[in-house]
Protein backbone atom coordinates (compact mmCIF):
# COMPACT_ATOMS: atom_id res chain seq x y z
CA UNK A 1 0.00 0.00 0.00
CA UNK A 2 1.23 3.52 -1.06
CA UNK A 3 -0.48 5.55 1.38
CA UNK A 4 2.03 5.96 4.70
CA UNK A 5 0.60 5.77 8.38
CA UNK A 6 0.96 9.08 8.72
CA UNK A 7 -1.08 10.21 5.87
CA UNK A 8 -4.00 7.72 7.50
CA UNK A 9 -3.90 9.12 10.32
CA UNK A 10 -4.55 12.42 9.08
CA UNK A 11 -7.32 11.42 7.35
CA UNK A 12 -9.22 9.47 10.11
CA UNK A 13 -8.91 12.40 12.07
CA UNK A 14 -10.12 14.67 9.59
CA UNK A 15 -13.28 12.32 9.48
CA UNK A 16 -13.39 12.13 13.11
CA UNK A 17 -13.50 16.27 13.69
CA UNK A 18 -16.46 16.70 11.15
CA UNK A 19 -19.44 18.71 12.60
CA UNK A 20 -22.41 16.64 13.41
CA UNK A 21 -20.54 12.70 12.76
CA UNK A 22 -21.48 10.10 15.22
CA UNK A 23 -19.52 6.85 13.97
CA UNK A 24 -17.23 3.94 15.96
CA UNK A 25 -14.42 4.82 16.27
CA UNK A 26 -12.93 1.28 15.33
CA UNK A 27 -14.87 1.31 12.54
CA UNK A 28 -14.15 4.52 11.01
CA UNK A 29 -10.66 3.61 11.33
CA UNK A 30 -11.21 0.37 9.30
CA UNK A 31 -13.28 2.30 6.42
CA UNK A 32 -10.09 4.80 6.29
CA UNK A 33 -7.56 1.68 5.76
CA UNK A 34 -9.51 0.17 2.99
CA UNK A 35 -10.46 3.56 1.47
CA UNK A 36 -6.65 3.70 1.12
CA UNK A 37 -6.82 -0.07 -0.27
CA UNK A 38 -9.30 1.20 -2.68
CA UNK A 39 -7.36 4.00 -3.59
CA UNK A 40 -3.49 3.13 -3.22
CA UNK A 41 -2.18 6.46 -5.00
CA UNK A 42 -1.65 8.98 -2.33
CA UNK A 43 -3.39 11.57 -4.79
CA UNK A 44 -6.49 9.50 -5.54
CA UNK A 45 -6.69 8.61 -1.96
CA UNK A 46 -6.61 12.65 -0.59
CA UNK A 47 -9.06 13.57 -2.78
CA UNK A 48 -11.54 10.24 -1.57
CA UNK A 49 -10.61 11.54 1.82
CA UNK A 50 -11.46 15.46 0.89
CA UNK A 51 -14.75 13.93 -1.13
CA UNK A 52 -15.82 11.88 2.15
CA UNK A 53 -15.36 15.00 4.58
CA UNK A 54 -17.21 16.60 1.89
CA UNK A 55 -20.63 14.64 1.36
CA UNK A 56 -20.80 13.66 5.13
CA UNK A 57 -20.74 17.38 5.92
CA UNK A 58 -23.52 18.05 3.25
CA UNK A 59 -25.25 15.21 5.18
CA UNK A 60 -24.94 15.92 8.75
CA UNK A 61 -26.13 19.93 7.43
CA UNK A 62 -29.45 17.73 5.58
CA UNK A 63 -27.78 19.52 2.15
CA UNK A 64 -28.09 16.40 -0.13
CA UNK A 65 -31.13 13.62 -0.57
CA UNK A 66 -30.03 10.26 -0.21
CA UNK A 67 -31.74 6.78 -0.47
CA UNK A 68 -33.79 4.73 1.92
CA UNK A 69 -32.23 1.37 1.79
CA UNK A 70 -33.66 -2.11 2.50
CA UNK A 71 -33.68 -5.75 4.01
CA UNK A 72 -31.26 -5.86 6.86
CA UNK A 73 -30.27 -2.10 6.19
CA UNK A 74 -33.94 -0.66 6.01
CA UNK A 75 -33.12 1.57 9.03
CA UNK A 76 -30.26 3.49 7.23
CA UNK A 77 -30.16 5.35 4.27
CA UNK A 78 -27.08 5.60 1.31
CA UNK A 79 -25.76 8.41 -0.47
CA UNK A 80 -23.70 8.21 -3.63
CA UNK A 81 -20.58 10.41 -4.37
CA UNK A 82 -17.17 10.61 -6.24
CA UNK A 83 -14.29 10.00 -4.79
CA UNK A 84 -12.84 12.71 -6.87
CA UNK A 85 -15.35 15.31 -8.59
CA UNK A 86 -15.56 14.56 -12.64
CA UNK A 87 -17.60 15.54 -15.07
CA UNK A 88 -19.87 12.47 -16.28
CA UNK A 89 -17.79 10.15 -13.49
CA UNK A 90 -20.16 7.67 -11.94
CA UNK A 91 -20.38 8.05 -8.16
CA UNK A 92 -17.55 5.37 -7.07
CA UNK A 93 -17.93 5.64 -3.29
CA UNK A 94 -20.98 5.39 -0.46
CA UNK A 95 -21.92 6.31 2.86
CA UNK A 96 -24.21 4.57 4.34
CA UNK A 97 -25.95 6.76 7.47
CA UNK A 98 -29.21 7.66 9.40
CA UNK A 99 -30.06 11.28 10.56
CA UNK A 100 -29.46 11.60 14.51
CA UNK A 101 -30.27 14.70 16.78
CA UNK A 102 -26.55 15.93 16.50
CA UNK A 103 -26.41 14.88 12.80
CA UNK A 104 -25.70 11.87 11.55
CA UNK A 105 -24.91 8.71 12.74
CA UNK A 106 -22.36 6.38 10.00
CA UNK A 107 -22.38 3.14 9.84
CA UNK A 108 -19.61 3.32 7.08
CA UNK A 109 -18.25 4.78 3.67
CA UNK A 110 -16.31 3.38 1.30
CA UNK A 111 -15.51 2.47 -2.65
CA UNK A 112 -18.83 0.25 -3.82
CA UNK A 113 -16.71 -2.42 -5.43
CA UNK A 114 -13.02 -2.46 -3.70
CA UNK A 115 -12.61 -4.86 -2.01
CA UNK A 116 -15.84 -6.06 -1.97
CA UNK A 117 -19.70 -5.15 -2.66
CA UNK A 118 -19.99 -2.62 -0.01
CA UNK A 119 -23.83 -2.87 1.05
CA UNK A 120 -22.60 -6.78 1.58
CA UNK A 121 -20.09 -5.21 3.53
CA UNK A 122 -22.10 -3.12 5.55
CA UNK A 123 -24.79 -5.56 6.00
CA UNK A 124 -22.48 -8.84 7.49
CA UNK A 125 -20.46 -7.19 9.70
CA UNK A 126 -21.69 -3.74 11.53
CA UNK A 127 -24.34 -3.59 13.82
Amino acid sequence: MAISEEILLEAVDAIAGLDGLSMDADHLVEDVYLLAYAFPEEGDFKAAVASTCKAVSFLARGQVSSSSLKHELDQWLSYHYQHRVAQGAKADCRVIYRPSEEGIEVKGFGHRKIPEDFYRRMSAGRI
